[in-house]
């Protein structure tokens, strides 16, 4: 049947009517009208997309060879200021529905670079005709994609990543066969400027001297590691613990102002640009200098570090002890002396800390789920003064507004384009007291 599409999807997808129930299309934007096989889902359909019978004057020519095929950039089609103009929409949608917030919602902040933007490749290794190949799984299977290049990777990443498949296949090395433990799995590499780090996610072998001489010899390869995972489906595939092959236990990186060291195991914005600009965004939010600012979930301390002239002291707190370390070792890198870090659950270092410290700014960065009901409910028993919000998650931000709202306004509301093409969107949000 034919469908008008009316809105996208917080997956990028078309979403048209039938019978007032949503149908969720992929491929296709609004103002198109579209041919489709419906497939009836209980309270909505899914649309197997046959035609573009009307195309939107908003969509263009995907660069990508694999966009379609490979579904990861779902908005590629559309001209990028269509992109941020989407995005902006999907946070409204999702504060509208989950924290009934009308207010203003500010445009999308966007990048200067749409494209090899990300500073860290994360691909699985498959078998190509006896070769190993780099893969991306098409959108909600477990198919393989073999791709040749990704135009959103650095592009001394896609070349070292190529280098590696080289050497590895010069070598004959196995893909990973999990009967008998041994075989490469997954190839990450992450890097800034001229230094680039290698992990090789592997089965139990040692990988040979000849292979590890030939991966030094990739220039601008100055860390490598192997990481031993065996697991039949690992819920994360990078291990905690990893085996440093050669070279720098850690890679350098510069962001505007400040130096920080990172291991392969650290968190760190994908997004070097856009971070940048949420850092700084967050440091014009606190507009006076202030007693205490706390920042939970700090990963490496790029927050606390930015914010450092904002207090008098700053603390961060993170559960990996791994992002910890970094922390204090990039505290000591740009010499600053009042910032300390915690390496313990958020909610119990929160209840710690306000034993014997009043929090003006307390700054979150949680993960895509969100801040957990033990933390809200830490934070609503305890007066902060203001409360800075980064999500990577509209749906579970909103969610936990509409539990903060009880107890803060919220002043702004921004959104950041830290993965163009995509359906993901950054927000920024200020509450303060009520």
């Amino acid at each position: 049947m034919r469908l008008e599409i009316k809105k996208i999807g917080i997956n990028g997808e078309g979403i048209g009517y039938f019978k007032r129930m949503p149908v969720f299309i992929n491929g296709c934007f609004p103002g198109e009208i579209v041919e489709v096989e419906l497939t009836e889902k209980g309270k909505y359909f899914t649309g197997s997309l046959k035609k573009i019978i009307k195309k939107s004057n908003r969509r263009v020519k995907p660069l990508c060879p694999y966009q379609n095929s490979c579904g990861g950039c779902a908005l590629m089609p559309l001209k990028y200021s269509e992109q941020l103009f989407y995005k902006k929409q999907l946070v409204e949608e999702a504060l509208l529905k989950y924290a009934g917030y009308k207010g203003q919602v500010d445009k999308t902040v966007g990048c200067k670079n749409f494209f090899n933007y990300r500073n860290k490749c994360n691909l699985p290794i498959v078998d190509d005709n006896g070769k190993l190949a780099n893969a991306m799984y098409k959108t909600g299977s477990n198919k393989p994609v073999i791709i040749e290049d990704c135009l959103l990777h650095d592009k001394k990443i896609e070349a070292i990543r190529k280098k590696v498949l080289e050497v590895l296949n010069a070598h004959h090395y196995p893909v990973y066969d999990n009967k008998v433990k041994e075989g490469v799995r997954h190839l990450v590499i992450r890097g800034f400027d001229n230094e680039y780090q290698l992990v090789l996610v592997t089965g139990k072998e040692t990988i040979s001297t000849e292979i590890i001489t030939e991966l030094e010899n990739i220039r601008g390869l100055v860390s490598i590691y192997q990481g031993i995972n065996t697991q039949k489906n690992p819920v994360k595939m990078m291990p905690d613990t990893l085996k440093l092959l050669s070279g720098e236990k850690t890679i350098n990186m510069q962001l505007n102002d400040y130096y920080f060291k990172l291991s392969p195991q650290a968190f760190f914005q994908l997004n070097s640009e856009t971070a940048g600009n949420i850092y700084e965004a967050v440091n014009e939010l606190i507009t006076e200098k202030t007693g205490t600012i706390v920042e939970a979930f700090c990963g490496i301390g790029a927050i606390s570090l930015y914010l450092h002239d904002r207090a008098d002291k700053v603390i961060g707190i993170d559960l990996d002890e791994s992002a910890i370390k970094n922390a204090r070792e990039n505290c000591w890198l740009n010499e600053i002396n009042n910032v300390e870090f915690i390496a313990e659950d958020a909610s119990k270092a929160l209840r710690n800390i306000v034993k014997s410290d009043d929090i003006d700014v307390l700054v979150v960065d949680p993960p895509r789920t969100g801040l957990s009901d033990d933390f809200l409910k830490t934070v609503m028993s305890v007066d902060i003064e203001k409360i800075v919000y980064v999500s990577c998650n509209p749906a579970t931000l909103a969610k936990n507004l509409d539990v903060l709202q009880k107890k803060y306004e919220i002043k702004l509301v921004r959104p950041f384009d830290m993965f163009p093409n995509t359906p993901l969107v950054e927000v920024l949000v200020l509450l303060v007291r009520k």
